[in-house]
């Protein structure tokens, strides 16, 4: 057969996909117990620095250690809402994953807040695929720092309860400063969590009542 005949340039295509298929389907195979490890690992030590707690060392299985002997770990539903809880075993943090669509994909974290949900401990973030240098930004601990002490005033509106903008001219308790240059991802983290934590609040508190 000529190589330059239709059934041989067909027939070699052919197989050129299905031997680099074959190598595509083999790594993922290899390798996918491997990243879903690493994520576990990823995610245990986000959930220690939102609680702050102090492993021994930074091996993974001391996150995972520390996690599991500090934390409790529940889930509440609301309506066709799953949300995965942790509380302090000392009674002083409850802390749950809240996740939604940012201005590029979905953004997920980890919100800590004091028993009675009134005031925010901390914030984490799991994922996210904002911009590079702009909305990526959330995750950076002068950001995030922020977070600590907020007031969550739950006579407000439901969009009102954290404000994420310039906080010049506003009550600073329930109000963080968004991310320069990155409004659309700023706007959506603030929708994100206003939403989760209403929906959260009539979860924990129906366990509660």
């Amino acid at each position: 057969m000529k190589k330059d005949s239709t059934p041989y340039v067909i027939g070699f295509m052919i197989v050129l996909c299905i031997v680099f298929g074959a190598a595509v389907s083999s790594v993922h195979f290899v390798t996918s117990p491997i990243l879903k490890r690493n994520e576990q690992a990823y995610k245990y030590r986000i959930i220690s620095e939102a609680f702050a707690l102090s492993p021994p060392d930074t091996k993974v299985t001391s996150y995972e250690e520390t996690v599991n002997e500090s934390l409790t770990l529940d889930t509440l539903i609301k309506g066709n809402h799953t949300f995965e809880v942790y509380a302090g075993k000392d009674g002083h943090t409850v802390g749950f994953i809240f996740r939604g669509t940012g201005f590029w994909d979905q953004i997920t974290g980890i919100i800590v807040l004091s028993p009675d949900l009134s005031t925010v401990r901390n914030i984490r973030f799991l994922s996210q695929k904002e911009t590079p240098g702009l909305g990526a930004r959330i995750e950076e601990r002068s950001f995030t720092d922020q977070f600590d002490g907020l007031t969550i005033d739950w006579n407000l509106p439901v969009e009102e309860r954290i404000i994420i903008d310039v906080c010049d001219n506003r009550d600073k308790r329930n109000c963080v400063n968004a991310i320069t240059g990155a409004t659309q991802t700023s706007v959506a983290l603030m929708k994100i969590l206003n939403s989760e934590l209403e929906l959260f609040r009539k979860a924990y508190r129906k366990i509660k009542s």
